[in-house]
């Protein structure tokens, strides 16, 4: 009787640890899909603050146009999602114009607010310290 008991309760256990680990798999894919959703809705509201904020309708955002909208609601919006204060949107501006052109397209707009988005990581200031180095290196080397 106490063999069958234990026989017993190891399968419900086995039933309960099954159950539990379906769970944790079907939430960890709720997850993945709810970032997803979320990332797809960003970019969605970046591509609608781009178009407004282009108004000659050329695809491009220039330093004008986007000092131009600099007050709206929703450009402010935008600047504290990125944590940037209000002061040094022109330094953000100059960080989406990857290709210094004086002109921002809405390919380097959303890549950069994603990239821009949160705070910096470890990685990143690792990366920033190894292309310092690279650049002091060099110019070492040219002064010699």
């Amino acid at each position: 009787v106490g063999l069958m008991v234990l026989c017993i309760m190891n399968v419900l256990l086995g039933i309960f640890c099954q159950c539990a680990i379906d769970t944790a798999a079907s939430d960890q894919e709720s997850v993945i899909q709810l970032q997803l959703m979320e990332k797809a809705r960003f970019i969605e509201t970046l591509e609608n603050l781009f178009a407004g904020w282009d108004d000659s309708g050329d695809g491009k955002c220039s330093l004008k146009e986007f000092e131009d909208h600099l007050d709206d609601d929703t450009t402010q919006a935008l600047l504290r999602s990125l944590e940037i204060e209000a002061r040094d949107a022109l330094a953000l501006f100059e960080l989406l114009d990857s290709d210094s052109s004086g002109e921002v397209d809405l390919e380097e707009f959303v890549t950069g607010c994603i990239t821009l988005r949160g705070g910096a990581k470890a990685v990143h200031m690792e990366k920033v310290a190894n292309s310092s180095k690279l650049v002091q290196d060099k110019l070492f080397e040219l002064a010699r």
